[in-house]
């Protein structure tokens, strides 16, 4: 019974080694191993694989307790084959526990999944959730078999999983041939059902 508590307590800990495991490659690289705070800046070309999460950066900085903390500079771009997105920014940060990412800064989002591009300049992207949270003059162009829908908005929530936009703040949505306005708009994408809320404006060509 003992080993074989033993044997359960050891394939825990590989699969979370495995779970936890960070591969990375530069031109040029510094380390600081102090007990309980890791740190390893990478520079000239970066590139980290973490999961499916693959980073490429001028400059990548991995810290704290298992490297949980990714931090990214210039030029980078983050890619996930598995969940279909790309990103681009000139600043990243990247929790690998909580599995969430932070940007402040012009960013390009592409979901090839969802035939979705979008742009802003404040970006809240939960993986693990697939939710969205686009800020400051977020645009959203999503593919549809009703034709092209262009989405304006001050902030924007793109729930992936639900298949839902939630648009708020000089809300507008231009899709095929019709235009809505409204302080607040949610789209359903499976059903292409549209409900607004406050100073409702639009126009529909019959």
């Amino acid at each position: 019974m003992k080993r074989l508590c033993l044997l359960m307590c050891v394939l825990s800990v590989c699969s979370l080694l495995f779970a936890n495991e960070i591969s990375f490659s530069g031109g040029s690289t510094r380390m600081s191993m102090q007990q309980g705070f890791q740190t390893i800046t990478l520079g000239g070309g970066a590139q980290i694989k973490s999961g499916s999460i693959e980073l490429k950066a001028d400059q990548i900085v991995l810290s704290g307790s298992d490297f949980r903390y990714v931090t990214c500079t210039k030029a980078v771009r983050l890619i996930d084959n598995e969940r279909g997105i790309q990103v681009l920014a000139q600043n990243l940060f990247y929790d690998r526990e909580e599995e969430l990412i932070l940007i402040d800064g012009f960013v390009e989002l592409d979901d090839s999944i969802n035939q979705v591009h979008a742009t802003a300049f404040v970006l809240q992207f939960a993986l693990q959730k697939g939710e969205v949270l686009l800020q400051v003059e977020v645009r959203l162009f999503k593919h549809t078999d009703s034709g092209a829908m262009v989405c304006k908005s001050d902030a924007l929530r793109f729930d992936r999983v639900g298949q839902e936009l939630e648009l708020k703040g000089k809300a507008t949505i231009d899709w095929s041939g019709d235009r809505y306005e409204a302080e607040r708009i949610t789209v359903d994408l499976e059903t292409e059902e549209i409900s607004m809320d406050g100073a409702i404006k639009g126009v529909i060509n019959g």
